[in-house]
């Protein structure tokens, strides 16, 4: 019967160590899963801020894309706007010079 004894003692002593190392792998996946769930977290805010900053770019396209539409009729405004100061200028050159005497 102490054959037995001792055998079962070596058993229970084996299966004691191995629900140590089992205690020890479940700490180490535990640690695991939690910066895992850390990494997710901050994927997660990532993905939200480039989201925003995907809209934000899409409402500055659009904004470009009006003014890109409008700049030939500003071109054309401040054309006519040039040429009115100069015809301004003209006026009151001629202004003056008649004023002097000169015409």
């Amino acid at each position: 019967m102490s054959n037995e004894t001792d055998v079962l003692a070596v058993r229970l002593s084996a299966l004691h160590e191995d629900v140590g190392e089992i205690k020890t792998a479940l700490g180490k996946l535990s640690d695991a899963i939690t910066k895992l769930a850390l990494v997710e977290q901050n994927q997660t805010m990532t993905a939200e801020a480039l989201e925003r900053a995907f809209k934000a770019i899409e409402r500055i396209e659009y904004r470009l894309d009006a003014i890109e539409r409008a700049q030939p009729k500003n071109t054309s405004t401040s054309i006519w706007v040039d040429r009115g100061l100069v015809a301004l200028a003209c006026a009151g050159a001629m202004a003056i010079a008649r004023g002097a005497g000169v015409l």
